[in-house]
């Protein structure tokens, strides 16, 4: 685990200024470690990595505060890079994160870091994600589904119902021009949209 990138410090403090951070250091350890292995795995666009990184952070830290996070499973869609799966978890250490990523290298990348950080409360698998839903251990298992960046959150909504307990709710980055329905699936119903500092926002929790 390499020591942070220079300018990723810049970053954090940023983050930690406007957001309440748990651990701004291994937060700027975490984000050195995608610039590092950003040319090989492509975790990031490879244009502007750093500014990149610096948006989904941002991104990541303002969604947690929309869901007040403090105690809750959280399954995160499609991490990459590991957000906002990874950021919540250093941030947050009394939620438990599972981030499902069906590209190999990536989800081997995400370990790794769970590994060396350590992490305790965050696990990686290489699975796609309606394939995860039909484990019996994730069905109603979780309180919290996220996605950033993964496309249109109504294609993604069979697959996240089944994974959300009773009270769950399933949220998501779109972007600022997109609609946003008043139910998706057969039983998620549009809790709240934000147009917030550092990107747009969906919530939607489980009704009838």
């Amino acid at each position: 685990m390499q020591a942070p990138h220079p300018d990723i410090q810049a970053i954090v403090n940023k983050a930690v200024n406007r957001f309440d951070c748990e651990a701004p250091g291994i937060l700027a350890v975490y984000l050195s470690e995608v610039l590092q292995w950003n040319p090989t795995l492509g975790l990031v666009s490879r244009k502007d990595p750093l500014a990149v990184c610096e948006r989904l952070l941002l991104e990541s830290l303002e969604l947690a505060r929309l869901l007040n996070l403090e105690r809750a499973r959280v399954a995160d869609i499609g991490s990459g890079a590991g957000f906002p799966g990874l950021v919540w978890a250093l941030s947050f250490p009394l939620i438990d994160v599972t981030m499902i990523e069906r590209r190999e290298k990536r989800a081997l990348f995400l370990e790794r870091v769970c590994r060396t950080l350590p992490l305790e409360n965050a696990t990686a698998i290489a699975v796609d994600a309606r394939d995860a839903a039909r484990r019996p251990d994730f069905q109603g298992a979780f309180d919290v589904v996220a996605t950033m960046a993964v496309g249109d959150p109504s294609s993604m909504a069979e697959t996240v119902e089944v994974m959300l307990g009773s009270e769950g709710r399933f949220a998501s980055t779109v972007p600022g021009d997109s609609s946003s329905p008043a139910s998706i699936g057969s039983r998620l119903r549009l809790e709240r949209r934000v147009d917030g500092e550092f990107g747009c926002y969906v919530i939607y929790h489980c009704g009838v």
